[in-house]
C-alpha cells in the first residue's frame, strides 16, 4: 500500500490542533512577546519592536521544530514506522510528508509572528518595521525550522534516543548561541570570529528575529539544509524492511 502524502499531512496537522500541541507552542511563542510589548508600552524601557520579535522566537522556534519532529519520534518509538517502511517509495514519501508538515508549521509561525509585530507596532511599540526586515524574518524562520527539524530527524534515524534528541535541540537553540556569543566577545582572531558568525548553529538562533542574514549566511544555510535533507532521504531509503 502506497503512503498518500496529502492524507498523511492532513491527518497529522489536524492532530496538532486537536491534541492542543500547536496551541501550547503558539502560547509559548506569543506569551513572552506580549509581556515584552506590555512593558515597552507601559514602562520607560530601551526596548523596541525587534525585542518583541526576539522574544517571540525564543520559545517559538523551539516549539516549531518540535511539532513536526513529534510525528517522526512517535512513529519510530511506537514501531508503527514498520508499516510504512515496506517499500522504498513509502520511505521516500514518508520523509517528504514530514518535510511538508515542517514547512506548514514554519509558515504558520511566520504568519503569527508577522501579525504580532504589525499589531504591536500599531499599538505604539517603537522601532522601524521595514519590508526587508519582515522578508528576512520570513526566510529566517523557514530555514531555521526546516534545518533543525532535519537535524533532529537524522539523529532519530541513527537511533539516538528521543530524550537525547530533545536535549540536544534545546541546547542548540537556547544555550549554544549564548556560549558562542560570549566566545565571540572574547576572541580577537578574525578567522575564528568569521567561523562562529557564519556557523548556522550561531546565526540562526541569534539572527532569526533580529535581522536578515548576509548573502554568505543564506548560502551556507541553504547548503546545510540541502545536505541534511539528502542525508535523511538516503538514510531512510536504506532502512531494512
Amino acid at each position: 500500500m502506497k503512503l498518500n502524502i496529502k492524507k498523511y499531512v492532513s491527518y497529522n496537522l489536524k492532530e496538532l490542533f486537536k491534541k492542543g500541541h500547536l496551541a501550547v507552542g503558539v502560547l509559548g511563542a506569543i506569551g513572552p512577546a506580549l509581556i515584552m510589548s506590555y512593558f515597552i508600552l507601559t514602562e520607560t524601557t530601551p526596548f523596541y519592536i525587534k525585542h518583541v520579535s526576539n522574544f517571540y522566537c525564543m520559545l517559538g522556534m523551539f516549539a516549531a521544530v518540535l511539532h513536526p519532529l513529534y510525528f517522526v519520534n512517535r512513529d519510530y518509538s511506537s514501531k508503527t514506522i514498520s508499516l510504512i517502511n515496506n517499500s522504498k517509495q513509502n520511505r521516500k514519501n514518508y520523509v517528504l510528508a514530514n518535510v511538508v508538515i515542517a514547512l506548514f508549521v514554519s509558515l504558520l509561525y511566520v504568519a503569527l509572528g508577522i501579525c504580532l509585530l504589525l499589531v504591536t507596532k500599531q499599538l505604539g511599540v517603537p522601532g522601524e518595521l521595514k519590508v526587508s526586515f519582515l522578508l528576512g524574518f520570513f526566510v529566517n524562520v523557514f530555514l531555521l525550522v526546516l534545518t533543525y527539524f532535519l537535524f533532529g530527524y537524522i539523529l532519530l534515524l541513527y537511533d539516538v534516543r528521543s530524550g537525547a534528541v530533545y536535549a540536544i535541540l534545546t541546547a542548540m537553540l537556547l544555550f549554544l548561541p549564548n556560549i558562542l556569543a560570549n566566545i565571540l566577545e572574547n576572541i580577537h582572531n578574525e578567522f575564528l570570529s568569521g567561523l562562529i558568525e557564519n556557523f548556522p548553529g550561531y546565526f540562526y538562533p541569534v539572527m532569526v528575529g533580529s535581522n536578515p542574514l548576509s548573502l554568505l549566511q543564506y548560502f551556507i544555510g541553504c547548503f546545510t539544509l540541502i545536505v541534511l535533507f539528502v542525508l535523511v532521504l538516503n538514510k531512510s531509503k536504506k532502512i531494512e524492511i
